[in-house]
């Protein structure tokens, strides 16, 4: 997989839960098969004082270049990074535990 695009979602410092998140980027990796047929990987990486995170985001390859636009956009409303933010810092605990 290749690294294609970056968004930058935030990178200014803000408390929640508990945590100081330092920065929220959306990455979207091309994955070429062998047909030549692209699929995209978008995941969401997360930098706190103390951790970082890289997580798949849609959990399945899309095969919609314009994906990745529209996640940006739907980030960029607040509920919808709330939420992102919240169910990587779960994933961030899980990591923590183990």
């Amino acid at each position: 997989m290749n690294l294609s695009r970056t968004k930058v979602i935030l990178d200014n410092k803000f408390q929640i839960e508990g945590r100081v998140v330092r920065k929220i980027e959306l990455r979207e990796y091309e994955k070429r098969e062998n047909n030549n047929s692209r699929e995209y990987v978008i995941r969401i990486y997360l930098k706190t004082e103390n951790e970082e995170i890289e997580l798949d985001y849609l959990g399945k390859p899309a095969s919609n270049d314009k994906v990745f636009d529209e996640v940006c956009d739907f980030l960029g409303n607040y509920n919808g990074l709330t939420s992102t933010i919240n169910r990587i810092l779960i994933e961030l605990d899980r990591n923590l535990d183990y």
